[in-house]
């Protein structure tokens, strides 16, 4: 009989001890799973932002570029581009993220540049180009978290020499806004539940259960996929916003400056190609609206130009007022929209790679679950 209850004895304790460790490995295989699903669905985020942050200086470039072709089709030098301070300087105020504007001839000297003082910027070698669906866009990482955007410049007679823009891309920032803020609160909260259940609350029975287990372990993976998944949505919607803001203050100032000369926007030639001119060269933009009053006074992108304005659905938009100096005269706002479905679409395209990856994780962890039973 003593020899019994030892045998009972030593049996409770091993199960004891085998309990004990399948609670920390059910454990360990929760919180890394739902790791995996943040670190991935950071990495996403990153080239989302990254990709909206390209696109967007492209665009600038594409207006300082634009801005150069009636000197260019005379074949004058890149050097006598007097206009190069203005644009560039109202390029900067539009965009903080720009830190430099630079134009290399085609001996990859800087001939034109805004600051003038680059610093290390100014001794780094012109790029090489590289087709993009942008066009022919070369973006090179260099010091400082900064990033060189390349466009070709290209006169009556070939190639001219090109157009750099270097950019901050604030990785820290673009991981701790409001929604990302969110969705890591609550993916940490989950991870607290769950450690709190594995580790003191659930009974020794439960370690011993396949079916449990992988329930568990499947309403985990769910969970945490669903809150990075709207927290996700939520950063590609501020995002969306930012970028029109930064779109339609970029026009704005345009148009600003030919208020404040005293030349009314409905006399301004050319208006219409340049309002088209944001949306044709990003096809991030959904439609660019210049609107008098409550009229379309012209718009790209939309059917009702010259009608009433009525906010379309289906848009992340934002708006510029633009504010003459002179009292009495007529008051404009730019409106710019990027449609939810087109950034959408680019979240997707960027979380290709790290679902692939996500797949694998989950298969993985769904075998170490089954195995980490007591």
């Amino acid at each position: 009989m003593v020899s019994e209850l030892a045998d009972r004895t030593v049996d409770s304790t091993s199960e004891t001890s085998a309990v004990a460790a399948a609670r920390v490995r059910v454990a360990v295989v929760l919180a890394t799973t739902l790791a995996a699903i943040l670190i991935l669905s950071g990495i996403t985020w990153a080239q989302v932002a990254a990709r909206f942050d390209t696109n967007r200086v492209h665009t600038e470039g594409e207006t300082i570029r634009n801005a150069m072709s009636g000197m260019l089709s005379m074949g004058l030098p890149l050097g006598d581009f007097i206009g190069f301070q203005a644009v560039s300087a109202r390029v900067l105020r539009a965009d903080p993220a720009i830190q430099a504007v630079i134009v290399r001839d085609r001996n990859g000297q800087v001939v034109l540049s805004n600051p003038n003082d680059l610093g290390a910027a100014g001794s780094q070698p012109a790029l090489a180009f590289t087709s993009t669906a942008a066009g022919d866009v070369t973006t090179v990482d260099g010091p400082q978290s900064t990033t060189r955007l390349a466009m070709p410049i290209v006169d009556r007679f070939g190639p001219a020499g090109s157009l750099e823009l270097i950019f901050e891309r604030a990785l820290i920032h673009e991981l701790t806004r409001n929604a990302a803020a969110a969705g890591l609160a609550a993916i940490v909260l989950l991870a607290t539940g769950l450690m709190v259940h594995c580790l003191a609350i659930a009974n020794p029975e439960y370690f011993q259960s396949r079916r449990d287990l992988i329930r568990t372990y499947a309403a985990t993976c769910v969970l945490g996929i669903g809150l990075v998944v709207s927290a996700l949505i939520g950063l590609t919607a501020e995002k969306a916003e930012e970028t029109a803001g930064v779109y339609a203050q970029s026009l704005g100032a345009r148009l600003t400056e030919a208020v404040d000369l005293g030349i009314s926007l409905d006399d301004l030639s050319g208006l219409d190609d340049v309002v088209r001119e944001y949306r044709d060269t990003n096809s991030v933009i959904g439609y660019v609206a210049l609107l008098e009053g409550n009229r379309i006074a012209t718009s790209t992108g939309l059917d009702d130009t010259g009608g009433r304005w009525s906010r379309p659905t289906g848009y992340v938009d934002a708006a510029y007022e633009v504010r003459p100096r002179r009292l009495y005269t007529p008051q404009y706002r730019v409106r710019v929209g990027i449609r939810w479905s087109t950034a959408l679409r680019a979240t997707a395209e960027a979380a290709v790679a790290p679902i692939g990856i996500l797949v694998i994780v989950l298969i993985l962890g769904a075998i170490a679950i089954t195995r980490a039973r007591a």
